[in-house]
């Protein structure tokens, strides 16, 4: 008869190996994929702020969640070390009406966030306030501050050749910007020709993160929405991240 000896250290290391095998499986897909933003979550919290019966005013989107079809990746880290993944397929948009403008809120997926907030007047919109997630496997940043002063996102006459620039401090970062109407061109949504002006920004931002951003944004002043918006941007520093993406909008109709 052959006696079989277990060995209770031996099995439990096994069973430490398998585990941290799956801790560490989990972790990499974590840090190679990224999580589409939950629609219902963001039409639940729309409806429990009570925006749907904020009243609305010229230059403000109506209030609502969108929906952008999306596509590119981003990148965190360098060498070896580069982390990358693709963006979902669609993005969400959320619109709420604030005093004096509103509050815009593109997720572009769970881990990547960026909120504005605009003034609204006479002379075109104004950014007072940035959010900006970006998160890889839980880890990352989730920057909120204040845009002193107020840089102008659009001027209300836009005009091919229009342009305009300006500098400000978010936080510990210097932004350089500068932007410029290079076109008009009639945008495809829910069917129809939407005629929109073409703007493309160009920020260059200085301190413990460095690097530039280019938007390009198809504005519909008729929506007063982008309709198709191409975002590159490079940093480095204190954190490196490189991404690339291109969205349009699926519908002018939000959900509320």
């Amino acid at each position: 008869m052959t006696f079989i000896t277990r060995h209770p250290f031996r099995t439990a290391s096994v069973v430490l190996v398998v585990v941290l095998a799956g801790v560490g499986y989990w972790f990499w897909q974590g840090l190679h994929s990224s999580t589409p933003a939950d629609a219902n979550a963001a039409v639940a919290e729309f409806r429990e702020s009570g925006a749907a019966e904020a009243a609305t005013r010229p230059g403000v989107p109506a209030p609502g969640v969108y929906r952008f079809r999306q596509r590119g990746e981003e990148r965190a880290g360098s060498g070896p070390l580069t982390i990358s993944r693709s963006y979902p397929g669609e993005a969400l948009y959320i619109v709420r009406p604030i005093a004096g403008g509103y509050h815009e809120d593109l997720r572009m997926s769970a881990e990547h966030v960026e909120e504005v907030r605009f003034r609204v007047d006479r002379a075109g919109s104004h950014a007072l306030w940035r959010r900006t997630k970006i998160t890889f496997a839980g880890m990352g940043t989730d920057d909120r501050d204040d845009v002193t002063p107020p840089s102008l996102d659009h001027p209300s006459d836009l005009s091919v050749g229009r342009a305009w620039d300006g500098r400000y401090q978010q936080g510990k970062m210097t932004v350089d910007y500068r932007a410029r109407v290079t076109g008009r061109e009639a945008v495809t949504v829910d069917g129809k020709r939407v005629p929109a002006f073409v703007i493309r920004m160009q920020s260059d931002f200085e301190g413990p993160t460095s690097g530039s951003r280019t938007d390009v944004f198809h504005w519909a002043p008729s929506l007063s929405l982008p309709v198709r918006w191409s975002i590159q941007q490079t940093t480095s520093g204190e954190s490196e991240f490189e991404m690339d993406a291109t969205l349009e909008l699926e519908s002018a109709v939000p959900q509320t």
